[in-house]
């Protein structure tokens, strides 16, 4: 700034306001020039979230979980419970899916359950062949009821390692 001093109330109107909203402009986004109107994202142009670190209570980022809006609204993100949902811009509420399971192994499948949370299926064992039954698939070898599900084929007399069953009863 070009003075030096802090300003005076009701005697340095022009040259401290014109410094403090050049400031304002470079600084924060303005809803209008007269720097009258309600800023959006709180006044600021961008937001920069800062690293957190590994001490508990420093997380950069923290929701508290609350009721979802009533209308789903176009870029909306809300907690609730135990689901983080974003909006999209038609808009729908998606829930973001999400999984909290270290004891997974290399072959594991995850599908979703009737309340949309991820289950863990660990990979079957030899001679045993994915069947779904009533939309939950397990890992079977004794196929009674079931159909599989190939192209161009017909159920066989003895399962093989990885067919799909399903349910047809």
């Amino acid at each position: 700034m070009a003075d030096q001093r802090l300003p005076t109330v009701n005697s340095d109107d022009g040259v401290w306001g014109d410094e403090l909203n050049n400031f304002l402009g470079k600084e924060h986004y303005n809803a209008d020039t007269n720097y009258t109107s309600t800023s959006k994202n709180g006044g600021h142009k961008t937001i920069t979230i800062q690293p957190g670190t590994a001490t508990a209570g420093t997380a950069p980022l923290k929701f508290t979980a609350g009721t979802l809006l009533t209308t789903a609204e176009a870029g909306a993100v809300e907690f609730n419970a135990d689901k983080l949902y974003v909006t999209t811009s038609t808009p729908t509420r998606k829930t973001l899916a999400s999984y909290d399971d270290t004891s997974g192994a290399t072959g594991d499948m995850y599908y979703r359950d009737v309340s949309g949370n991820f289950i863990r299926l660990p990979l079957g064992s030899s001679g045993q062949s994915l069947v779904v039954n009533s939309g939950i698939p397990s890992w079977q070898t004794t196929f009674s009821g079931m159909t599989k599900l190939s192209v161009g084929t017909t159920a066989p007399t003895s399962p093989a390692t990885g067919d799909l069953w399903v349910d047809t009863t």
